[in-house]
């Protein structure tokens, strides 16, 4: 039998805490029966209350994944939706553009697949069985490095990347802010290290061992905050 468990850590970056100013990254898990899901959000810094953005991001995927599975004739486009309503209504009072932030997120639906959206910066990868990497990510090769996508009333499916990968070959999804998506420069080599530091240790243990790796992050003079969550597959012994 396979089960999916998760595990992730966020870590205020040096520069908010020199500025005394909140994480503003955030992430979210979830396990039922319909499914298993995982989130992460970053509130974009120049916004006044992105820690609140990002917090609401995870929320609304959560509820809305949990509405789109209901209806089997759904698509990506209905579900962009959902997350823009929901997320829209979850910040009032607050205005959307001052809470604005990313959203990354993978689902593992029952009809046997995974389904991963990104809208914004940082990484999304699913690494499968045979070792291969499935990935998405911005790119920043064009244009000003520090403008990117997130949650707006004005968000569409199209704003969104999407990436899906049969359940029977993913082996665990990554997830993780541009805090951490821009230092790696061998990502491939990054996700399969840490799939294999982590593989035989309880979800406890490895996020743990992840919010030491982002406290003690090598890169130098780094200030984002950082976050990084993970699904992984677990075949479990029939008793």
């Amino acid at each position: 039998m396979k089960i999916w468990r998760s595990f992730g850590a966020s870590v205020t970056g040096p520069g908010h805490i020199a500025a005394g100013k909140p994480n503003q990254d955030a992430w979210a898990s979830f396990h039922h029966v319909w499914g298993d899901g995982l989130v992460v959000s970053d509130g974009l810094g120049s916004k006044p209350f992105s820690n609140f953005g990002s917090h609401a991001a995870c929320l609304a995927v959560a509820h809305s994944l949990y509405r789109f599975r209901e209806d089997t004739d759904s698509n990506r486009s209905v579900l962009s939706e959902l997350i823009r309503n929901k997320w829209i209504s979850l910040l009032k009072p607050l205005t959307p553009r001052d809470c604005a932030a990313t959203c990354l997120f993978a689902y593992r639906m029952n009809d046997g697949m995974v389904l991963m959206g990104m809208l914004g910066d940082g990484l999304v990868a699913a690494l499968r069985v045979d070792g291969s990497v499935m990935s998405l990510s911005e790119d920043k090769s064009e244009g000003f490095s520090n403008t990117t996508s997130a949650l707006s009333p004005h968000t569409t499916s199209a704003d969104w990347q999407w990436l899906s990968v049969s359940e029977m070959e993913c082996q665990s999804v990554f997830l993780c802010t541009d805090g951490v998506a821009d230092d790696l420069s061998d990502r491939t080599g990054f996700i399969r290290g840490f799939y294999d530091a982590n593989r035989e240790l309880s979800s406890i243990s490895s996020a743990r061992r992840a919010r030491d790796m982002l406290r003690n992050w090598p890169t130098p003079k780094h200030s984002d905050d950082k976050t990084i969550a993970c699904l992984f597959k677990e075949e479990m012994m029939d008793e």
